[in-house]
C-alpha cells in the first residue's frame, strides 16, 4: 500500500490522548527525549491541526522529542464549552502538555498564529518548567491586522476539483507568500482541516491576551514572522517594536518572502531557529 508524505508523518507518530472534564485532547509524539536539548511543543493555527506542522516534524524529531498538539475543536481534539477564551483553551492545553510530559521534563513551547494566541497563556502556566516560548506569526497584540484580499467559501455542492482551488485560493491569499510553493500537501491538509476544525477564533485574535501574556512572562521569548504575512502586512514592523521592547525577547526574525505560514513555506529557516542550542534561560 502506498502512502502519502504526510500519512507517512502521521504513521511514525504515537498517539496520545490526554483527559479534561470536558473530553479529550489530542497529541502526536515523535522522537525521543534528549535531556540536553529538551522537548519541542507544538501548537498549530486557527482552522488547523498537528499536520500545520509537517514540513517540520522530521527535521525536528533527529534530535529531539516533539509533541504537536490538536488544539480543542480542532483536529481530532474535542470541542471545548462555551464562551471560547483564550485563557480557557489555554489552560486546557496547559493540562494535556502535564499529562503528556513527565514532572521534570523541560520544554521549548512554539505557537503558529492562534496557536502561539493560546499558548501565551499556557506559557504563563508552565513557564517554570518551558525553556522558551516561541511566536509564529500570531495576533492578539493589540496592533492592528493589515486588510487582506477576500477568502473563498466552500460549498458541499462543490466537486473535489473545486474545493482545492477554494483553497489554493484562500491560501494564497492569507497563508503564503509565494503561490508557487502551494503544494499537494498543503492542500491535502487544508482540506481535511477546514472539515473538522468547530472551534473558531473569533475576535480573539483582534484583543491583546497575547500582549498581556508576553509581558507577565518571565522566559525567553522569540518572535518569528514571514515578511509577507498577511495579517501584519503594513504593520510588521510595529510587531517588531512590541517583541523587541520586551525584556526577556531573544530576538524577532523576519523571514525574506515567507507569508504567515512561514514554517510550511521556510521549513528549513524555521526549523534552525528551533533546534538553536539552549538552555536559553
Amino acid at each position: 500500500m502506498m502512502f502519502s508524505e504526510l500519512e507517512e508523518i502521521e504513521r511514525a507518530s504515537t498517539l496520545f490522548e490526554s483527559q479534561h472534564k470536558h473530553g479529550k485532547i489530542v497529541s502526536r509524539i515523535w522522537g525521543t527525549q534528549n535531556v540536553g536539548a529538551g522537548t519541542i511543543v507544538l501548537l498549530h493555527g486557527s482552522f488547523g491541526a498537528w499536520s500545520h506542522w509537517a514540513k517540520n516534524i522530521r527535521r525536528l524529531a533527529h534530535s529531539r522529542k516533539v509533541v504537536a498538539i490538536d488544539l480543542p475543536g480542532m483536529g481530532d481534539s474535542d470541542q471545548p464549552p462555551d464562551p471560547i477564551s483564550a485563557d480557557s483553551m489555554g489552560k486546557l492545553v496547559a493540562e494535556s502538555i502535564e499529562q503528556i510530559l513527565s514532572p521534570k521534563e523541560v520544554f521549548q513551547l512554539v505557537g503558529f498564529s492562534f496557536g502561539g494566541i493560546v499558548g501565551g497563556q499556557s506559557a504563563l502556566i508552565l513557564e517554570d518548567r518551558i525553556d522558551r516560548f516561541v511566536v509564529i506569526g500570531s495576533n492578539a497584540l493589540d496592533l492592528p491586522i493589515d486588510d487582506r484580499a477576500p477568502l473563498m467559501k466552500p460549498s458541499s455542492l462543490m466537486t473535489d476539483n473545486e474545493l482545492r482551488e477554494v483553497h489554493r485560493h484562500n491560501l494564497g491569499v492569507f497563508m503564503f507568500g509565494n503561490n508557487a510553493k502551494i503544494d499537494d500537501m498543503a492542500l491535502d491538509l487544508q482540506t481535511i482541516n477546514t472539515r473538522k476544525a468547530r472551534t473558531r477564533s473569533g475576535l480573539i485574535p483582534q484583543g491583546g491576551s497575547l500582549k498581556e501574556a508576553l509581558k507577565k512572562m518571565r522566559i525567553p521569548v522569540r518572535g518569528i514572522w514571514g515578511e509577507k504575512d498577511a495579517t501584519a502586512g503594513r504593520f510588521l514592523n510595529e510587531r517588531r517594536q512590541l517583541f523587541e521592547a520586551l525584556p526577556h525577547c531573544q530576538a524577532f526574525t523576519v523571514i525574506p518572502g515567507a507569508g504567515h505560514w512561514a514554517a510550511y513555506e521556510e521549513p528549513d529557516k524555521v526549523n534552525a531557529i528551533l533546534l538553536e542550542k539552549g538552555p536559553h534561560r
